[in-house]
């Protein structure tokens, strides 16, 4: 009696450790179109292939997506890069590679012009690029032309890293606006 009760147990505690996972979604695959930066126009165009993968790679963690392979993409883009940032060239590349989600970003121009003649110096900070992504789940394209151009004091320079900040709240923003559902929640 005593061998069928543990049994009965063993059985049991088998059911209930495999419950949880019997019910859990596939990840979505995210396909990233590698950062196309000007580099005679942009003068850390390394920082921003960093902050780039960096953000990518802090917002499509593992249980919910899975980024692709950089080859595997690279593989699908024509040889001069992707072109033109319009929805059907992201579906194009979604339906290649079979991914979810695409992500794509271009850097045309950042430079940082002095002004020295006002009461306190400062600098003109101009950057220039696109953004696209696409949500094959929800159907969702977001289209941005970056025009960044904001004049800060010179001392604030030092301390902040203005590039950084606008390329990021650029790129942060067109991945929530692609990835949130009808509600304006952000899906995970």
């Amino acid at each position: 009696m005593k061998k069928i009760f543990a049994f009965m147990v063993a059985i049991v505690t088998v059911i209930l450790v495999n419950i949880p996972f019997s019910g859990t979604a596939e990840a979505a695959y995210v396909a990233v179109v590698p950062i196309d930066i000007d580099v005679d126009k942009v003068e850390r165009a390394v920082d921003f292939n960093g902050y780039y993968w960096d953000m990518i790679i802090d917002r499509f963690k593992y249980p919910e997506y899975e980024l692709m392979d950089d080859e595997k993409v690279s593989a699908v883009l024509p040889e001069e890069g992707l072109k033109s940032f319009d929805k059907a060239s992201l579906v194009d590349v979604a339906d290649k590679v079979s991914a979810e989600v695409v992500i794509a970003m271009r850097i045309t121009e950042v430079k940082e012009i002095p002004k020295s003649f006002l009461r306190e110096p400062a600098v003109v900070c101009v950057m220039k690029g696109e953004l696209a992504t696409f949500n094959r789940l929800t159907g969702k394209y977001y289209y941005k032309k970056i025009n960044y151009n904001e004049q800060i004091e010179e001392v604030l320079t030092v301390r902040n890293d203005w590039q950084q900040n606008a390329f990021a709240d650029f790129l942060r923003r067109g991945i929530n606006r692609t990835l949130e559902d009808k509600n304006r929640k952000i899906l995970k």
